[in-house]
């Protein structure tokens, strides 16, 4: 069987093996190139060559020069006594970019009427073993296969999800990170995106993040702390040298608390920790944060559910407020698993000393893809970027114009200057020495969404370092209210939208003003949360969808809005249902045979429908059910909202 289908993270999903790579990992030791695979487990009867290792899993990627050979090849490495795991690749809707490993752990969550001691009856079919309780999945289990089980992950997790015990069942897949960054070779001295005057070939005056007139009231307060999760940091650097600076270092790919750049291309984590939070010293270059603290977290090659839960149960542990993100799986198709999607909501909503929340960034991408779509009759999807608590992060460059490598797409939250074509380049922080992007402690060709998204992280650390009472939904509300709508004639904006530019690109001068109570906009009252999810709604079925109201706060007025695009919208009814699983119908098979629902709902327009909601605790999950209650016509929730006066 070389195809398996599947649900991962609610999305169908085929897996096909991979005809010419494995992957191995030993009882003891490691086979870190063909000798040593040789040595532990005897000869190969095909002709082997090793590719890559992953640090956390201990397993190592080889590739058979033979197709024809790899089931013989694997057979004989599964028989000797050294082989712990010998596992197939397996791609991902035969999308480009890289395929998944198996780690022979999977991740199950039971209905929570099922009893335990039906749950140890399923995990003794299938040979499992319980390793943890999941606290952030309902019901949820980390289990790991043993000799009693029959079949690979894959296979077992498609069988346990068609059981009416279970809620889901996902094997654990280790996936290749491809950090965002997109190197060049312009060369320029001047950091024009915090400050742009337009005073050369390639600037316009303005296209920059505003930076110096939101440091006329706060350049960032060493209690807020910046997580950067990348690839290696220069923690000698002197504009990461002053006194608290570095907080809770760790590296998760040596697995030890100095996250130093560990090969000779570890240059990236570097570059984007100085766009976030470098110091303002007097030398070299600033970050648009450079008075907050800096967590350096360093991850290796290959991730996996378990090294995503590390990741950010580290930054929730040592109290992380803001979380920057530059990377992505390496697959152009790649939905989340539960656990990588429950962790990264954990954090979201329960993280930062004092539970607001951490600010969660991570970078739209640079293949010129939807986020979330279809082009050229490729699939792709970066399931980090659209997860609802992510603030996605595409790019604009120094003429205030889309970056043309950057994603895009509805869930797209905002952009921020870095490089393009035509355009300048970033500078920034270096790895010092020969092997840095230079030979200087400076690099001036950084860019791509890896450069956007430390400097939006920026921007977010200094939003809390005026007021750090914020929540995490509601920094990431005044980002994007204050945001700069650049490109009106060609950004196709609608209800303040762009799927280039989502937002627009980030003002640090009108969100600092806006925190401090000293800009046109004053302190807010009402806070919105936006889901765009682009899911179809089945005939005669209904779908739901969540989003997490963050605060403790009683309801004063609602507002509901829905993007449905739909051929019949008499066929749908719409129920909005509360925390404390209260309906209300919002619609119901109203409007005939006209097309789409798209349209808002407000408590002080019919106060009556909402009246069993108004004047209780907002806090907690709200869904959105959209039913599609006849035959034939078909369509989808595009986005959906809802606000919540207090």
């Amino acid at each position: 069987m070389n195809e398996i289908k599947m649900k991962r993270g609610g999305r169908d999903v085929r897996f096909r093996k991979v005809d010419t790579h494995f992957a191995v990992r030993l009882r003891q030791g490691r086979a870190r190139d063909e000798r040593a695979l040789a040595a532990s487990c005897g000869p190969s009867k095909s002709e082997v060559v090793h590719v890559e290792s992953t640090a956390s899993e201990k397993m190592d990627i080889f590739r058979v020069k033979e197709s024809s050979k790899l089931e013989e090849t694997m057979g004989d490495l599964r028989r000797a006594p050294a082989s712990e795991v010998v596992t197939h690749l397996y791609a991902m809707d035969d999308t480009p970019g890289g395929a998944t490993i198996p780690t022979g752990t999977m991740t199950l969550q039971f209905k929570p009427e099922v009893a335990e001691e039906k749950r140890e009856e399923v995990l003794a079919e299938f040979g499992l073993e319980v390793v943890e309780e999941l606290d952030f999945v309902p019901n949820g289990y980390t289990v790991r296969l043993t000799s009693a089980s029959k079949e690979n992950p894959l296979k077992i997790a498609a069988t346990l999800q068609q059981r009416k015990e279970m809620v889901t069942a996902e094997p654990d897949l280790a996936f290749q990170v491809t950090r965002a960054h997109v190197p060049g070779d312009s060369q320029y001295s001047m950091q024009w995106h915090l400050k742009n005057r337009g005073d050369g070939v390639g600037l316009t005056a303005g296209a920059d993040a505003k930076a110096e007139q939101a440091w006329d009231i706060t350049r960032g307060s060493r209690d807020i702390i910046v997580c950067v999760m990348d690839d290696g940091f220069d923690l000698e650097h002197p504009d990461f040298a002053s006194p608290g600076k570095i907080v809770s270092p760790r590296d998760f790919g040596q697995n030890d608390f100095e996250p130093l750049p560990g090969t000779a291309d570890d240059n990236h984590g570097t570059a984007c920790a100085g766009v976030a939070v470098a110091d303002e010293n007097g030398t070299g270059c600033v970050g648009l944060a450079p008075g907050c603290a800096f967590m350096p977290v360093r991850t290796s090659n290959w991730l996996s559910d378990t090294d995503i839960r590390d990741l950010f149960q580290h930054a929730i542990d040592h109290h992380a407020d803001v979380i920057s993100c530059s990377w992505s799986a390496s697959a152009a198709y790649f939905p989340l698993s539960t656990v990588m999607n429950g962790i990264i909501h954990k954090a979201a909503a329960e993280g930062r000393s004092n539970g607001k929340g951490c600010v969660i960034l991570f970078a739209a991408g640079n293949e010129n893809y939807p986020l979330n779509g279809t082009k050229n009759g490729v699939n792709s999807l970066n399931g980090f970027a659209v997860h609802p608590d992510v603030i996605a992060v595409g790019a604009s460059n120094s003429l205030d114009k889309r970056s043309d490598y950057s994603n895009y797409g509805p869930e797209l939250a905002l952009c921020a200057p870095s490089s393009g074509s035509p355009g300048r380049r970033v500078v920034t922080t270096d790895r010092r020495g020969a092997e840095g992007y230079s030979t200087t402690d400076y690099a001036d060709d950084f860019g791509g969404t890896s450069s956007a998204t430390p400097l939006s992280a920026g921007l977010a650390a200094l939003i809390l370092s005026v007021d750090p009472t914020l929540t995490s939904a509601q920094v990431r509300t005044i980002m994007m209210d204050t945001a700069d709508k650049i490109d009106q004639t060609g950004g196709q904006y609608a209800n303040g939208h762009s799927p280039l530019y989502g937002h627009g690109r980030i003002n640090a001068q009108k969100a600092v003003a806006r925190t401090a109570g000293t800009g046109t906009n004053a302190p807010f009252k009402m806070m919105t949360l936006t889901h765009r999810v682009e899911r179809p709604i089945p005939d005669l079925d209904h779908i739901e969808e969540a989003l997490s109201f963050p605060i403790e706060v009683n309801a004063k007025s609602i507002e509901v809005k829905v993007d449905i695009r739909h051929t019949y919208r008499g066929d749908l009814q719409i129920g909005l249902i509360s925390p404390r699983n209260e309906t209300v119908v919002l619609m119901d098979r109203t409007g005939g045979g006209a097309d789409d629902i798209v349209t808002t709902f407000r408590s002080s327009d019919d106060p009556a429908r909402f009246a069993a909601l108004i004047g209780k605790s907002a806090k907690g999950n709200w869904k959105l059910k959209v039913a599609d209650m006849a035959k034939d016509d078909t369509g989808a929730l595009k986005e959906w909202s809802i606000g919540v006066e207090y």
